[in-house]
C-alpha cells in the first residue's frame, strides 16, 4: 500500500512531558528531492556499515594468520637451536640446519605476501 506524503508537523516539546494539545496528523510531507536524498543517505550508510564489517573481519583474519606465522617461526628457531646442540654427525647437522633455514625463509616470504 502506497501513501502520498503530504506534510510534517513538528512535535511540541513540553518540559512536563505532557501530551501535545491539538489534533494529530498521521501524514508526512516531503518533496521528491528530499525523499531521494533520504534514500541515498540510507543506502550509503548501509553500504558503509557492510564495508566496515567486511574490513573488520579481514583484519581479524590477518591478525590471526600473523600470530600463527609468528608461532611457526618461533618453533623453527627452537628446532634450529636443538639441532645445533644435538649429538649428530656434523654433515647431518649442517644439512638439517640448511633445511630449517630454507623452511624459515619460505615462511617469512609467505608472511610478507600476506600483508601485500
Amino acid at each position: 500500500m502506497k501513501r502520498r506524503v503530504e506534510s510534517l508537523t513538528p512535535y511540541p516539546f513540553a518540559s512536563d512531558f505532557s501530551a501535545p494539545e491539538g489534533k494529530t496528523r498521521d501524514t508526512v510531507q516531503m518533496t521528491t528531492e528530499e525523499l531521494a536524498l533520504l534514500l541515498a543517505d540510507a543506502q550509503a550508510s548501509g553500504a558503509s556499515i557492510a564495508r566496515n564489517d567486511t574490513l573488520a573481519e579481514q583484519a581479524d583474519k590477518l591478525s590471526q594468520a600473523s600470530a600463527d606465522l609468528k608461532q611457526v617461526l618461533s618453533s623453527i628457531v627452537d628446532l634450529a637451536a636443538h639441532l645445533e646442540t644435538a649429538a649428530i654427525d656434523e654433515s647431518d647437522r649442517a644439512d638439517a640446519l640448511d633445511r630449517v633455514r630454507r623452511l624459515a625463509a619460505v615462511v617469512i616470504e609467505g608472511q610478507a605476501d600476506l600483508f601485500s
